[in-house]
């Protein structure tokens, strides 16, 4: 492929992803946070992500400021650029195994290549994402101050999936409280996909959820904000990554002692 330079002066970084969204999601959030360092800076960003499995590429490019950071498909890819990709180990850690304390190591090493490492940037994976407010006064008062806000999208790295006793518990939960999915259960409950939202809009009504029950797919990336991360009371994470604080970790076969620890 022909080499894209960046403009006179700049620095030019070339990064791709072979994965799906929520890989990409959280490698665009380091460069879409910190786009004014970037731009300050003269780094210029041009990412390769796969449409293969990212067939809705407007997803990604509301985590993109287009001045610093471009997006292609990875038939565009250059043969040297890095790869960013939270399967990589870091030393001894490992994304399965402490996924809160690999993230911040994971932006460390991104801010190295950007020659950023100097600078005292967040790398927590609960940063500051200050656009969030913005988007959640525009949302629709339907998804304001949901008592469980429930990411039931199927995962697409292999976790244990189960619809049948996913959809049984998004009704249980909407017959007693005001509740929004992220995919379709049936026509009575609210949906942010049926209302054409995004991920981004998703991590806005995190913000301001009481409860999350989640599966460890795309959407739940969209959440990790320091707002959510301080403000929901209780995060039910099913068949994913132990997180710690207010997070529980629940498995299929004890699905249903959800229903009787909600906080509202």
């Amino acid at each position: 492929m022909k080499r894209i330079m960046g403009g006179r002066g700049s620095k030019t970084l070339h990064f791709y992803n072979n994965n799906h969204y929520g890989d990409s999601i959280l490698n665009l959030k380091i460069f879409y946070i910190n786009k004014a360092i970037l731009q300050e800076k003269g780094i210029q960003i041009h990412y390769y992500y796969n449409n293969e499995y990212i067939k809705n590429r407007s997803e990604l490019e509301r985590y993109i400021d287009p001045v610093v950071v471009q997006l292609h498909t990875l038939s565009e890819k250059p043969y040297d650029a890095i790869e960013l990709w939270m399967g990589n180990p870091i030393g001894n850690l490992q994304c399965d195994n402490n996924f809160e304390e690999y993230i911040p190591e994971f932006y460390k090493q991104i801010l190295a290549h950007l020659g950023l490492q100097d600078i005292n940037i967040d790398t927590s994976l609960y940063q500051p994402e200050n656009y969030l407010k913005e988007i959640y006064a525009k949302l629709d008062g339907k998804y304001h101050d949901l008592d469980v806000l429930i990411i039931n999208a199927e995962p697409k790295s292999g976790q244990p999936y189960d619809k049948a006793k996913m959809d049984d518990l998004c009704i249980k939960l909407s017959k007693k409280y005001r509740v929004a999915t992220t995919t379709p259960v049936n026509n009575d409950i609210l949906c942010t996909f049926n209302d054409g939202l995004k991920l981004q809009d998703i991590g806005a009504i995190s913000t301001h959820a009481k409860n999350i029950v989640s599966m460890f797919s795309g959407p739940i990336t969209a959440c990790f904000n320091s707002e959510t991360r301080n403000t929901v009371k209780k995060w039910f994470v099913i068949s994913g990554y132990r997180l710690s604080g207010n997070f529980i970790s629940v498995s299929f076969e004890n699905l249903e002692e959800i229903l009787g620890q909600i906080a509202v």
